[in-house]
């Protein structure tokens, strides 16, 4: 009987068990379930060592790169520390804030004050607080080090060590980078903290460098790793696409270089260097300064980030020869054997125009040529022989090279420069003189560039170009650019020819003489020192603009350099302001091809290697 009992009540106990734990499985499978079905209230149902989060998943940003794939403006990751304030005590906050502050170089104060902050206004549980931002690769990795195993720990403090760090995350979130900081920052621009482009060329090609953000939904614990069965919606990011631009980035350093100098030297208000291949329109070279670093950007970023070669407006002086030259070339028969006497003053209506040569002593007077007048910057010889064409036929030509019209650029904030809309028959004597040699109209650094390329390749306008081809993520081309003529014919090659013997003049005989030599190579170009308007005082003020536009080699000419200088101090002649750095950046840009093309370059020709004296 007493066995039988015990039997029995072994049963029992077995019975007891079993439906006790049958009913454990049914509620934890209950209860997954649920999470699995409900996932809004699942939210509340997990520990405190878990929340709720809606994460932006960040695209990186493409790339942009200079014509032999230099890195330009890149994408790296930074990183942003944060942790579980609820899970540490105030001694170890107080540690925790020690730490992050030698480590990381964040704000000891902010850190300690962020870790105090565990709950919202509405009282409820706070389980995330970021305690640093932007934190670089080198600092984090240090921080990595110090929460990884330590040399000769023991098991009880390798357990504290884990337990200390367990409620501390590290985020990577994609900064933008340029890693030649000081580099044409004008043209490139820069990104907002979000991530756009706000400027330059990160603005004006956002669509393709932008990419497109993805997000995740989920519960996550205090590392930031979701939480397994809790996301609600995960759309991984698409990363942009990288520009390859047609910059080369020797050219542009020695630009760079070039301008800083200029504004040392002569203080102007901001000096523009735009450098292009004439016979394709691509920029190589876009320089204004001051410049500034585009990792650290100054307070004044508004007032310096302006990109001046594409969007200002100004009155070229005698560099706008160039265009009445052609004009005269092409429609005054026999021009190349009219000669008159110039001594330094013509009438234009009731007013004199004057040429400045003859009263500083340079030129004499006496009979002259149209080709000595481009040579000598003369004023009256504009004049003289623009009298000889209607005055419809200049601001036609002006028309074709495109003044007054914007240079195709898309995105950029690009100016086409000025021509009055009034009948030409209409102007004033005084007006119309002063058309013929660079005043009552306005174009722009980069169609003053545009304008040289014209007379260098043969007569053709051509669309500027900034961009050769758009690559994937995974460096796939996916769109290729080629170069494309804006205008066919704006001037007859035989004109260009003539036009730039004329330059060739200046150069070897004229104003630029002095200032303009290339060793091995036959330099052109036409200076210009524009008096500035100035308000009532019209041009009897002292403001002038300083400008230089030139070609190399003459026979056949690979780059274009345009100089401007706004309002220079120690002197205001086109050839000593600018000369000087035409002839630095195309001494350059040659040796540059010369490395890029080996025995394909133009060869330098021994005869032109030592400067004539007088």
């Amino acid at each position: 009987m007493k066995k039988k009992s015990q039997i029995k009540v072994t049963h029992k106990r077995v019975e007891a068990i079993f439906y006790a734990t049958a009913c454990g499985f049914l509620i934890v499978g209950g209860r997954l379930a649920w999470m699995q079905l409900m996932p809004h209230a699942s939210a509340t149902a997990l520990s405190d060592e878990a929340f709720h989060k809606a994460e932006t998943l960040p695209a990186r940003r493409g790339a942009i790169l200079a014509s032999d794939n230099t890195a330009i403006a890149v994408t790296v990751d930074q990183y942003t520390v944060a942790a579980n304030p609820r899970a540490y005590s105030g001694e170890e906050k107080d540690r925790l804030a020690d730490v992050l502050a030698q480590t990381v170089e964040g704000n000891r104060a902010e850190i300690r004050a962020a870790l105090d902050e565990t709950e919202y206004p509405d009282g409820r549980k706070k389980f995330y607080v970021v305690l640093v931002r932007g934190v670089d690769e080198v600092h984090i990795q240090k921080l990595r080090l110090l929460m990884g195993p330590q040399k000769g720990e023991k098991r009880a403090q390798r357990v504290a060590r884990k337990a200390f760090w367990a409620n501390v995350s590290i985020a990577a979130s994609p900064r933008r980078d340029y890693p030649l900081r000081a580099f044409a920052p004008q043209l490139i621009g820069f990104t907002t903290n979000s991530g756009q482009g706000a400027d330059g060329a990160e603005k004006a090609w956002n669509e393709w460098l932008g990419g497109e953000n993805g997000i995740r939904e989920s519960l996550v614990d205090a590392q930031g790793r979701a939480v397994p069965g809790t996301v609600r919606t995960w759309r991984d990011p698409v990363d942009g696409n990288s520009v390859v631009t047609t910059i080369d980035p020797k050219i542009q350093a020695v630009a760079d270089a070039t301008m800083k100098d200029v504004f040392e030297k002569f203080r102007p208000n901001f000096c523009v260097a735009v450098v292009m291949r004439p016979q394709t329109g691509e920029i190589v070279a876009v320089s204004t300064a001051p410049h500034f670093d585009l990792n650290s950007r100054p307070k004044n970023i508004v007032e310096i980030a302006t990109n001046r070669a594409f969007n200002y407006n100004y009155e070229p002086g005698s560099t706008w020869k160039i265009v009445t030259a052609a004009a005269v070339v092409e429609n005054v028969p026999g021009w190349n054997s009219k000669r008159f006497y110039n001594n330094g003053t013509i009438k234009a209506g009731k007013h004199t125009i004057h040429d400045w040569q003859f009263w500083s002593g340079k030129v004499q007077a006496g009979t002259k040529g149209f080709s000595d007048g481009f040579r000598d910057s003369s004023n009256v010889a504009m004049y003289h022989f623009a009298n000889m064409m209607p005055r419809q036929t200049l601001v036609d030509y002006a028309r074709k090279f495109g003044v007054g019209e914007r240079p195709e650029l898309p995105g950029f904030n690009v100016s086409g420069g000025y021509i009055s809309r009034q009948n030409p028959r209409e102007w004033p004597a005084v007006q119309y003189a002063s058309f013929a040699f660079g005043q009552s109209m306005m174009i722009t650094p980069l169609q003053l560039a545009q304008i040289g390329s014209v007379v260098a390749n043969g007569g053709d306008l051509m669309k500027p170009m900034l961009v050769r081809e758009v690559r994937d993520p995974r460096g796939k081309v996916i769109k290729k650019f080629e170069p494309q003529v804006h205008r066919k014919g704006v001037i007859r090659p035989e004109t260009a020819r003539e036009v730039g013997k004329m330059m060739r003049r200046v150069v070897s005989e004229g104003t630029a003489k002095r200032f303009i030599f290339v060793p091995g190579y036959a330099a052109t170009g036409k200076t210009g020192s524009a008096q500035k308007a100035e308000g009532k005082n019209g041009y009897r003020g002292r403001k002038f603009i300083s400008s230089f536009i030139g070609f190399l080699p003459q026979e056949k000419p690979e780059f274009v350099v345009a100089i401007m200088a706004d309002e220079p101090k120690a002197s205001h002649w086109g050839s000593e302001t600018c000369g000087p750095a035409f002839t630095k950046i195309a001494e350059e840009a040659m040796f540059a091809l010369r490395l890029q093309k080996g025995a394909d370059a133009p060869k330098p020709n021994p005869a032109l290697m030592v400067r004539k004296e007088d």
